[in-house]
């Protein structure tokens, strides 16, 4: 029997070909027609649709489509985002508009006035019927005031106290609003003395107060346990007056210790140990007492810094110690730091082999010369200067360490010149004094005929009569100059000076103007309070006052026998408040029959009380 693959290919399939089928176990033919008769017709469906039966009756499936709010993407249908934004907008709403909530997961709908339903009133707060919320206080404000509340005796940190801050009504905690007061806000104190008070809290927080004089036997009682405090120096170290005074500094390497007076200050003090095997060594500006310039192993020193007539300077006061065994070595880094015409400002380092160095001999010679000239020894410092040189000529130096030993090598040759001799200024010449007011003047003057460019001016001035003069401006390049917070109505000398780079000349002829009268401050005075009765002479002080027009110009008080002549002492008003101006007088030590003065501190509107009283 042939297979299929054998048969011969149909060309075309028509209805009435025929297929073989089995049926009831035997073999039959059926019509190709008749076969698909009995099978559905294939459905063609543009996506994204589905397929169901809204037609009525028998059929076959309709097609569906996908609506709004759904998605059908590969066969699963879902819902889609819902966008809020795609909604219309409500320009206004009432209580009658709908939202949407959820009860037990359950979507519904709800009018916004049942919204005011939940909620109540509290304390002086009402709600109308249009949901408006107001204070129930008169006039806005709640029923109630300070005077209303209950009061408290104490007060606990956590307090709060009510503040205004920028307009806006906050609560602060009471200790924070102590924190607040500041020292500041009092009044200033005179001197102090034993019976002054101040505030303690003992054994509690309990402000109590306390005399002065109290203190001094606890602080006594303290002065015996108390111990300097030990500090180790390892690096090189700059003293500093808050931090190494009333110490013991250790130096436990050979380091450098520098002391600067404005560092310390004057009544800076502190002990100084070399505990290294080295030299420790100390700035240039230390005077000490052996002439060193530092400390040996083991050494110590007392380091003070004081001021006097003399200046402000530190001394250090240094123990025995060993004596050097070597001879110093070489100085190092010898330069110039000051050169003029006539002399040459010297500095080096200190050796770096060899024993301590504890002086200094400096040489000098003209350069080209083989004879050297010994200036002089410097004990301890590393600095000198060399006077009475030539001008414009060029010289050659030296510096050699020196100790109980024995000298060092000299350092390596140093050569500078000194400059060309200059001169010094003449004197400012044809001084005038112009735009006279009662607290300033306007000085010119003329340049004088020696002293080349580069010249400044100093404009000094002095009271007439007083030997001191007071600079008004320093290194002036213009030839005229305003002098200002002058005193009125004041004789007062001027004179004028030039300097170069080579010195400062002889001043100016003096010429004398007076300052103008200060107008009036005070227009009128008008007595509160004055002396009245009897006095015993030099016994106490008697109280004065009086109103004053303008009410800040300040007025003072004297005591005269006279009506006419004014008193010849006055004393100070104070400001009492606003117009009112008063002090204390001593009572005249002089019997007799007395006037009470007042007048502007300027002499203006000199006023008498007219009644007078009497001294005993």
């Amino acid at each position: 029997m042939p297979t299929i693959s054998q048969l011969p290919a149909g060309v075309t399939v028509s209805a009435s070909d025929l297929v073989p089928i089995s049926q009831g176990g035997s073999a039959h033919s059926v019509s190709v027609g008749s076969l698909l008769a009995q099978t559905q017709p294939a459905i063609i469906v543009e996506p994204p649709s589905l397929l169901g039966r809204v037609s009525i009756g028998p059929g076959g499936p309709d097609t569906i489509a996908v609506g709004v709010g759904l998605i059908l993407n590969n066969s699963t249908l879902s819902a889609s985002y819902f966008d809020p934004a795609s909604l219309p907008s409500l320009t206004s709403i009432s209580t009658s508009d709908l939202i949407i909530v959820t009860n037990a997961g359950i979507a519904q709908v709800a009018e916004l006035g049942q919204i005011r339903e939940l909620f109540t009133a509290g304390s002086n707060i009402t709600i109308d019927a249009n949901g408006t919320i107001s204070s129930s206080g008169v006039g806005g404000a709640l029923a109630y005031s300070l005077t209303t509340l209950s009061p408290v005796t104490t007060l606990s940190s956590g307090d709060l106290v009510g503040v205004s801050q920028s307009g806006q009504d906050h609560t602060i905690t009471y200790s924070n609003f102590i924190d607040g007061v500041t020292i500041d806000q009092a009044q200033s104190a005179s001197p102090a003395s034993d019976s002054d008070t101040f505030w303690v809290a003992q054994t509690g927080n309990v402000m109590l107060r306390q005399t002065l004089s109290a203190v001094w036997p606890w602080v006594s009682g303290k002065l015996a346990l108390w111990r300097q405090p030990v500090i180790e120096l390892t690096v090189n170290t700059t003293l500093e007056g808050s931090l190494h005074n009333n110490a013991v500094l250790v130096c436990s390497s050979p380091i450098s210790v520098a002391a600067l007076t404005g560092n310390v200050g004057s009544g800076f003090y502190c002990e100084l140990i070399n505990a290294s095997s080295g030299l420790v060594t100390l700035s240039n500006n230390i005077i000490t007492s052996n002439g060193s310039t530092g400390l040996s192993p083991f050494q110590s020193g007392a380091l003070r810094c004081v001021s006097y007539a003399g200046g402000t300077t530190i001394f250090a006061s240094i123990s025995a110690g060993n004596a050097a065994t070597v001879a110093p070595g070489q100085v190092l880094n010898l330069a110039a730091s000051s050169v003029n015409s006539t002399s040459v400002s010297l500095s080096w380092s200190i050796p770096v082999s060899g024993g301590p160095a504890t002086a200094y001999t400096v040489q000098y010679r003209i350069a080209g010369t083989t004879t050297w000239a010994v200036v002089g020894q410097n004990i301890g410092a590393t600095s000198f200067t060399i006077q009475g040189l030539q001008s414009a000529t060029s010289y050659d130096f030296t510096a050699v360490a020196a100790n109980n030993v024995g000298t060092g090598p000299a350092s390596t040759t140093l050569t500078a010149a000194t400059l060309t001799a200059g001169v010094v200024p003449g004197s400012p010449t044809s001084v005038a004094i112009t735009n006279l007011s009662a607290t300033s003047l306007t000085c010119s003057w003329a340049a004088p005929s020696v002293g080349g460019a580069g010249m400044v001016y100093t404009v000094q001035y002095r009271i007439s009569g007083q030997s001191t003069w007071s600079s008004a401006a320093n290194n002036l390049s213009a030839t005229s100059y305003t002098v200002t917070n002058l005193v009125p109505a004041t004789s007062y000398d001027i004179r004028i000076t030039a300097s170069n780079s080579f010195g400062t000349g002889s001043p100016s002829a003096t010429i004398t103007a007076q300052t103008a009268q200060l107008a009036g401050l005070v227009t009128s005075i008008t007595w509160a309070l004055a002396p009245n009765g009897n006095y015993t002479h030099g016994v106490g002080s008697m109280g004065v006052n009086a109103h004053v027009n303008p009410a800040a110009a300040q007025i003072q008080f004297g005591f005269s026998t006279s009506q006419t002549v004014p008193p010849a002492t006055w004393v100070t008003a104070v400001n009492v408040n606003t117009d009112f101006w008063g002090q204390y007088l001593s009572t005249p030590a002089t019997t007799g029959t007395w006037y009470a003065w007042a007048e502007g501190t300027d002499g203006s509107a000199p006023t008498v009380y007219p009644t007078s009283f009497t001294v005993t």
